[in-house]
This record gives C-alpha cells, structure tokens and sequence, in this order.
C-alpha cells in the first residue's frame, strides 16, 4: 500500500468574509435621502420661481420738505395722518410723542429721499420736525 501524502505542515486558516449587504443598504438609503433632498429642493426653487409676486402696497408719496412741514406743523395727530398718513414708527418720552415717517420727504439741494423724518408732537400738536 502506498501512504497517503502527507498534510501541510499548518495551513493557514481561510479569513472570514465579512457580508457586504449592510455596506450596500446604507449606501442605497443615502442615495435616497440625497435624491429626495435634491427634489424637494428643486420643487421649493421651481414654486418660488413660478409664484406671482405679491402685490405692492399703495404707494406713499415722498413730499419736498417745504410742503410736508406745511401740511403738518402745528396740525393734529388726525389732521397729519390725513395729510401724509400713517407714522412708521412712534414713541413717546417726556410728554412729548415722536412720530417717524420713512422715505417721505425730499432734500431739497441733493433730491435724495431722507431716510427718516422725525415729527414731535406736545399737547396735540406738531411743534418741531426733525430731517
């Protein structure tokens, strides 16, 4: 009889695979989450873009500074808004009530709008205004 061969000395033991279907469903579920980002921001672009735009309010008209301390000084609160409308901003401080009106009056010398025009209101009146 012949002798079987003999077996290598020590083989080295085959290294476990390791599966690579986790790796691949995470791969898909972030390509997803990547196209569904991507749509939902071109649906926002697209719906921002074909929107109509929203209607101006009334314009308010920008007065020469002469004209606006006509139509205000020494007038009541009733009468001023009727003249020139409503203030921007108010405030009050010592008795005395500040109204502020934005881009409503015009210089003069340069024809730029001002950017705010302060009038001041004491006992109901319009006593001062401020470009």
């Amino acid at each position: 009889m012949t002798e079987p061969a003999p077996a290598p000395a020590s083989a080295p033991a085959p290294t476990p695979v390791r599966p690579r279907w986790p790796l691949a469903t995470f791969t898909f579920f972030l390509g997803m989450l990547f196209g569904l980002a991507m749509a939902a921001g071109a649906y926002y672009a697209a719906s921002r873009y074909l929107r109509p735009p929203e209607p101006a309010g009334p314009a308010r008209p920008v007065f020469p500074r002469e004209e606006f301390t006509r139509r205000v000084m020494g007038k009541s609160e009733d009468e001023v808004v009727a003249a020139v409308g409503r203030p921007d901003v108010t405030s009050e401080d010592n008795g005395a009530r500040y109204w502020h009106f934005k881009k409503r009056t015009r210089d003069p010398v340069t024809q730029d709008e001002d950017t705010d025009v302060q009038v001041v209101i004491k006992e109901g009146k319009v006593t001062n205004i401020n470009f």
